[in-house]
């Protein structure tokens, strides 16, 4: 319960340390001090915009953010700070980037484990342009996941249940995808600081998860990285989370009729994307134009938080009851500025007037 296992907190406070250069962050940490420039593939993108709006980034010291694909020109004495997956086109992008003295000092944050070659990839490169000097610190960063609420994530994988199940599939493919997954969950668990107790039934390509997913933690218990020292003797490693792990063939109805809620409606209708949904552009009865909107939903929308999982008639009845108050509400301020008006006016205080709509 609690935050404890919140993904999202834990997400946010991991990237917030890796915005602080990979330091300890704490109230007395000053995001002023040091400017940067924050540069995304497009997945990462995708994990830092379901936490993080402009306005963050700036108040944590971006100053600019991104893509690591884009044309960008040369910017001297500001860090920048790469958030990227190690794939062989980002780290041949890296290598481009010191080799043109693009930023000064360069800071990598890999969102999984970085394989050796491409690490001896990279380490080459470097060296052919004598760019050593410039690259600071190199990490990975476990966070090739997209967290959408304090409790729901997301490994944002394309037709996973097709690549586990289609008999047309490849035995690679398919031994990409687990990897793929194992390795997301294995994200997710280092993020939350926790080690749970995986069960999961025999004998379907769960079973496979859970097995390699066992393994992995076990192999990284033998490391001399563990990244679960810190939580080895803290008080809430006594309290072990159960991760079930389940195949989607168990339950197929979910996929073919969703409940009526608020939230699944919006999926459905809308086609609600990474907490974010865009309402098409409108032409009324009399001919003007409502230009398309995107929201934003997510845990600092209030109304979302306490209505998502609702059915949808319960939600239009909370609608119409906000609504209501807040008409009330802009009522007595309005009736209240009037009455202010007036006695300004009455003591000859009054100069401009009351405001008007243009």
């Amino acid at each position: 319960g609690g935050s404890f296992l919140s993904v999202r907190t834990k997400h946010i406070e991991c990237l917030e340390r890796m915005l602080n250069f990979n330091n300890f962050v704490d109230s007395k940490t000053s995001w002023q001090e040091h400017w940067k420039i924050l540069i995304y593939d497009g997945f990462c993108r995708d994990v830092i915009s379901t936490l993080f709006k402009v306005a963050d980034l700036r108040k944590h010291g971006v100053t600019l953010h991104l893509n690591i694909n884009a044309d960008r020109q040369q910017v001297q004495d500001v860090s920048a700070i790469y958030f990227v997956q190690p794939s062989k086109d980002n780290v041949a992008r890296i290598g481009r980037d010191c080799a043109a003295g693009l930023y000064d000092s360069m800071h990598l944050n890999w969102s999984s484990t970085i394989a050796q070659d491409q690490l001896h990839a990279l380490a080459t490169s470097v060296a052919e342009c004598e760019g050593q000097s410039r690259i600071q610190k190199v990490f990975d960063q476990h966070m090739n996941f997209v967290s959408l609420d304090h409790r729901l994530f997301s490994l944002m994988m394309d037709q996973s249940y097709v690549k586990l199940n289609d008999p047309e599939v490849g035995d690679a493919e398919m031994e990409s995808t687990i990897n793929d997954i194992v390795n997301g969950l294995f994200s997710v668990l280092v993020t939350l600081g926790v080690v749970p107790i995986i069960r999961c039934p025999r004998g379907d390509a769960a079973a496979m998860v859970g097995e390699r997913l066992c393994k992995k933690l076990r192999d990284h218990f033998l490391s001399t990285n563990n990244l679960f020292k810190e939580q080895a003797f803290s008080s809430s490693s006594f309290s072990r989370p159960a991760l079930i792990i389940v195949d989607r063939s168990t339950d197929l109805s979910v996929n073919l009729q969703h409940a009526w809620s608020y939230e699944a409606m919006l999926h459905d209708v809308l086609g609600m994307n990474l907490n974010k949904l865009t309402v098409s552009e409108t032409v009324g009865e009399d001919g003007r134009r409502q230009p398309s909107r995107v929201y934003d939903l997510g845990a600092s929308d209030s109304f979302w938080v306490d209505n998502c999982g609702k059915p949808f008639p319960v939600v239009t009845d909370e609608i119409e009851e906000k609504l209501t108050a807040w008409k009330l509400e802009y009522a007595a301020i309005g009736t209240q500025g009037q009455a202010e008006y007036v006695a300004d006016a009455a003591g000859g205080g009054g100069v401009y007037g009351p405001p008007r709509a243009a």
